[in-house]
């Protein structure tokens, strides 16, 4: 019928909400670090009261497991094709590591670290991406010591990057490209 809008459930409406909440969380959280994200700043920018993120979330642990989880999921639906190689592992987990939003994982560990009560609601999460990058859950591509001890070194030096991009305003260090090719380089060796 010409002129008839389909009304959204509450349902949809509260998913949209408790996006957007995620989404100015993981905003915040790479513009201006952890100690400047609270629940009046996500309000803020969400647009809403501070009842409407206590209708949502419980607490602000809450929201940010909720935006790490967003943030994770985002990261595997990526779009990338199958992982065939390691190589194309290497690739992979740059895409998601070397992403400016991983500051937002970054802030979330280093916070979590030192706070038991945020450690119990984020630490699940925390656990899940752990397990994305897990070289003993990769036994298609890692299938000896060597290419699973390749890769724990990658993954290290790859975290090590982002927290170097993290801390220089999210650009790139000065040796960022020649660490990136050194390690391409040997992945694509160890796969002949």
């Amino acid at each position: 019928m010409p002129g008839t809008t389909t009304r959204r459930t509450q349902a949809d409406r509260s998913a949209t909400t408790r996006a957007a909440f995620a989404e100015a969380a993981i905003d915040v959280l790479i513009e201006k670090g952890w100690a400047a994200t609270t629940a009046i700043e996500v309000c803020n920018r969400v647009g809403v009261t501070r009842g409407a993120f206590q209708h949502h979330y419980d607490s602000l642990p809450e929201l940010l497991a909720d935006a790490l989880h967003r943030l994770y999921a985002q990261m595997i639906r990526a779009g990338h094709p199958p992982i065939g190689d390691l190589a194309g592992l290497i690739d992979a987990t740059w895409d998601a590591i070397g992403n400016p939003r991983f500051k937002a994982v970054l802030e979330a560990w280093l916070a979590m670290a030192n706070d038991p009560g945020l450690r119990a609601e984020i630490g699940p999460v925390v656990a899940e991406f752990a397990g994305l990058v897990n070289p003993d859950t990769i036994t298609t591509i890692l299938t000896d010591a060597e290419r699973r001890d390749f890769f724990l070194t990658a993954r290290e030096a790859m975290l090590g990057l982002a927290l170097g991009r993290a801390t220089n305003g999210g650009n790139p260090l000065g040796h960022e490209r020649r660490v990136l090719s050194r390690i391409r380089a040997e992945a694509a060796a160890l796969d002949q």
